[in-house]
């Protein structure tokens, strides 16, 4: 999101500003740890406890996961560094956190057995002219014109974070009682969060008098993202410890079906 500058951190009770950059730093800090054993799991979710073949969410998600980490570390660097470009790359980053987590949503959605019963809005190419779009549009507004890189991001964020908040309904929806619609419904609040940050950051930047509301919000809505990415990796532990007790040796009791007892 868009803050106004802060060349550095000096801690001071009485001062107002620095109260909000100590905290900022600690939500971004949270953040980056969050979705760094977030990502961690994740690979083990995809290497030891999926079943089925789910590339293109894989990279998805990791994508989006990694999005998240970039956003944590360019956000301690903006609060550290004096470079505006840096804070760009803020923006830049929460906006394809949310495109790739939706896309990763989207594709689970649309994954078999059940998926071949529902059609496609959209064909599968779609999802790579809109990163390419995004990326392109991003990119090029960054290194010609920086001050139009905010309309991409804005545009991005609302789109987006509809789309995400769209498919994570539908995927718990169809895939529920699977690893894909427990994985959604403990990334959908996290998008949910994202959005309403997205949401009131753009309403304010429009509005004046509102920035202590901005950074509330902001504050708030990072810690809870931060948490929901934290329980998300909890989640998947969880199914792989699930997974795992099926195969333990101190819970199972071996049947015989010959004389209907139980040993």
């Amino acid at each position: 999101m868009v803050f106004a500058p802060i060349p550095s951190i000096t801690f001071d009770a009485s001062d107002p500003a620095a109260t909000v950059a100590i905290g900022r730093l600690f939500a971004y800090l949270a953040m980056g740890v969050a979705a760094v054993v977030l990502l961690y799991y994740a690979t083990v979710y995809v290497r030891e406890v999926l079943a089925v073949e789910a590339r293109t969410e894989q990279w998805f998600l990791l994508i989006g996961i990694g999005a998240a980490i970039v956003y944590a570390v360019a956000g301690v660097a903006s609060l550290l560094l004096e470079p505006d470009w840096i804070r760009r790359f803020v923006d830049g980053a929460i906006l394809f956190f949310i495109l790739f987590l939706a896309l990763a949503i989207r594709a689970m959605y649309h994954d078999q057995p059940t998926g071949g019963d529902r059609s496609r809005l959209l064909p599968v190419w779609a999802d790579y002219v809109v990163i390419v779009g995004f990326v392109a549009a991003w990119w090029g507004t960054f290194l010609v014109e920086t001050s139009a890189t905010r309309l991409v991001v804005a545009v991005g964020w609302v789109v987006t974070s509809a789309w995400a908040v769209l498919y994570g309904v539908r995927a718990v929806r169809v895939h529920e009682g699977t690893t894909f619609a427990a994985l959604t419904r403990h990334l959908l609040p996290a998008i949910v969060c994202v959005t309403a940050i997205v949401f009131v950051d753009l309403v304010t930047s429009y509005a004046t008098g509102y920035g202590a509301l901005a950074d509330a919000t902001w504050l708030v809505g990072t810690s809870l993202v931060a948490a929901f990415l934290f329980n998300t990796a909890v989640a998947i532990r969880q199914q792989g410890g699930e997974l795992e007790r099926l195969y333990d040796w101190t819970t199972w009791r071996e049947q015989s079906f010959d004389d209907g007892s139980i040993e």
